[in-house]
Formats: C-alpha cells, structure tokens, sequence
C-alpha cells in the first residue's frame, strides 16, 4: 500500500516539478561549527569564513533577571554576524558553557519563569540576527536543571520553528545521564564534546574516545548519525606525576606549534598532550560518516600553512558537493534515484550518506518532489 501511495504522489507531483537549481552543487557536505569566545573575539578578523559552516557564540548568558548578554559590544556583534551572513555561514548563541551554567535553574524551573525566559532568548536573537541558539549545559546529572531541562528545550523549540531558527546542543557523556532521546531528537544537531576526557591517563582526547562519544550518543541516546558533530580541541592539557589530568595546564594549539615545526603532526609537546595535524584530519575522516567537526575553539588556531582548521576542511572536502549525490560516491547517477527511493519507502537499513545533496527543491526537507527532480535531470 505504501508503494502504491508513493507512485500516486510521484504521479501527482510530476505536474509541477519545481525548477531544478545549481545551487544545490555548493551546499556543504558536513558541518564545521567553530565556538568564537566573546572574551577574545578579535581574531574572528583574520579567519577564513569559507573554511566554516557554522560559529556558535561563546557565551551568551542570562542576568539575575533573566535577561541575556554578551561581553561582545552590540556594534561588534551585529557586524560580526553581518559578515558571517554575507559567507553564508549561520550564527548561533551558545548559552552556557563551562561555568556559566550556574543561573540557569533559577529560569526555567517554573512554567511561567520559563515562558519569561524564553522570550528574553529568543528576543536578544532577534535583536543581533541570530540563525539558531546552542544549549551548553554543562552542570553535573544531580543537578536539579535536568528535572525541567526537557520541558525547556520542547519549548525553545517551538519558539525557534515559528521564527526559522534551528536549535543545537553541546554535550558530553557526564553531561548527558539524564537527557532522554526524545530531547535530543528536538535538536538540528548535536555537538559531541569528545575532549577533556579525565579517566585516560594519556591523552585527554584520543582518537579512541572521540569512537566512543560517537558510538554513545548513537547508540544509547538514539541520535542520528548525521546529526552528530564531532568536537575536537585546538589547545591541550598537562598531566600531574601522578598521571592526572592537570586542570590547570591549558595551552592553544597556535602555543604549541610556534616552538616548533615538529609539533605541527605530533600529539605532545613538553608533558602537554593534544591534537596535532595528523590525529585531526584523523578525525575529520572519521567525522566524515557522521555529521561533521565541532571545534573549541577557533582563536587558539595556527595561521596559514598550519592550520588545524584547513586541515579539517580539506579532509572532509567540504568545497563542492555532487547534487543529487545522496550515496556520497562523487557522482551522481541512477544508484543515487534508486538510494533515495528506498529511503522514502522506508526501506530497513537505508542511509543517505547525504541528505543534503538530495534536496533539489531547496526546501530544506527531503520529500518526493526532490524524487521527481532527481528523475527528471537523470533523464535529461
């Protein structure tokens, strides 16, 4: 019955195929979310935006009252968002954050605090333009927030659909205990903190626990794999006597390659352990079946030549995608009709590689339509 459902409406559709558009050949495969902190912002000057998908604000926090701010000055911060625009990149404020999470109870443990909140989110995202808002919610899972947490984020979301925003979240395994699947299946994406791991006692963030996030959010929170968005550190800690994780060693990646070009591929300099070039392209070809690379954060980069943020776009080849190419083989044939087909009629063990590349309509969802235009150009 499903098929026969599925014929009829290709019938239908047919009538009125929606212009096919080249524009679909430059959408990203993957997603590059970098966090740009707003106590260091400046150097969001000198990066390359085509190397970027995404830039998550780092920290955008409420007052006693609820009401939201960031130590980016209002000018800064509206140009800033302007330019990130004008490469197509989306913007979103990223609330929360490492020690900045401490106020948010106080907001949303009751129905109407909650709808008060909300509303001063979504207005200071309207007022600067944001795309989208990030949830870095990093408090411990006995901490009451998790009680209301998915009430809040059910909510938020139905805020950010009215307004064409879309909804991330930044998490990590400790952080995670209590949040159900169906929250996060309320989110666009999810960025996987896979770093400051404190149970190894030889790297903080190997390649072996970035498969293990991965594998833990995919399978035990039921997160698609095309929504997870591997996150990897541009800086790296130190490790006591005791084989410890130093919490107080903290030094950028741009610190360590400067004392020397053998640094730039390695993963210890001087006690200090992190990723060099070779463990992120590592990485981001791994991230490559999954939803992409999350970075923390991008003001801790190398420039040019040796820069971990070009090492991540050049791995996953996020120049120019194949329309159409919903296998992700490089090209686009009948393999990739036949692919989409199944999906539709739900088809057990069917995976588009990406989806993106099949949305020819350009409506931002992946429907029988796109099926019609993908038949049509083959055709032609």
């Amino acid at each position: 019955m499903k098929a026969n459902r599925l014929i009829a409406l290709f019938a239908a559709a047919a009538l009125a195929v929606p212009t096919y558009s080249a524009a679909a050949e430059s959408q990203s495969q993957h997603r590059i979310v970098g966090y740009l902190p707003d106590w260091n912002y400046s150097p969001f000057s000198e990066l390359d935006l085509s190397q970027l998908t995404h830039i998550n604000i780092a920290f955008c926090n409420p007052d006693e009252n609820g009401m939201i701010h960031c130590d980016i000055p209002e000018a800064e911060l509206k140009s800033l968002i302007s330019k990130a625009h004008s490469h197509d990149i989306e913007v979103f404020a990223a609330l929360g954050g490492g020690g900045g999470c401490d106020g948010y109870l106080q907001h949303i443990d009751t129905p109407v605090e909650r709808e008060a909140f909300n509303t001063n989110i979504m207005d200071f995202c309207d007022s600067y333009d944001f795309d989208g808002i990030d949830l870095d919610i990093e408090l411990s899972s006995s901490n009451k927030i998790w009680n209301y947490y998915g009430d809040w984020c059910a909510e938020l979301r139905t805020l950010c659909d009215e307004r064409d925003m879309k909804m991330s979240t930044a998490t990590a395994q400790w952080v995670a205990e209590k949040v159900t699947p169906e929250t996060f299946a309320l989110f666009d994406f999810v960025n996987v903190m896979a770093y400051d791991n404190d149970v190894d006692k030889y790297s903080h963030a190997s390649y072996e626990y970035s498969v293990e996030c991965l594998d833990y959010f995919s399978k035990r929170k039921k997160i698609p794999t095309e929504k997870l968005v591997l996150g990897v550190p541009f800086y790296g800690r130190g490790y006591t006597s005791d084989g410890e994780l130093d919490w107080n060693s903290y030094m950028s990646f741009a610190d360590i390659v400067s004392k020397g070009d053998e640094y730039y591929s390695s993963d210890k300099y001087n006690g200090i352990v992190y990723n060099g070039a070779d463990t992120i392209a590592k990485k981001a070809e791994l991230a490559k079946d999954y939803g992409g690379i999350m970075i923390w954060e991008l003001t801790q980069d190398a420039k040019g030549e040796k820069s971990l943020l070009k090492v991540i776009n050049d791995t996953l080849g996020n120049g120019t995608a194949v329309a159409g190419d919903v296998n992700s083989d490089g090209s686009f044939n009948v393999s990739d009709l036949v692919l989409l087909q199944r999906w539709l009629l739900a088809k057990p063990d069917t995976e588009l590689k990406n989806w993106q590349a099949g949305d020819l309509c350009e409506d931002g969802s992946l429907d029988v339509f796109d099926l019609c235009v993908m038949r049509k150009k083959l055709i032609e």
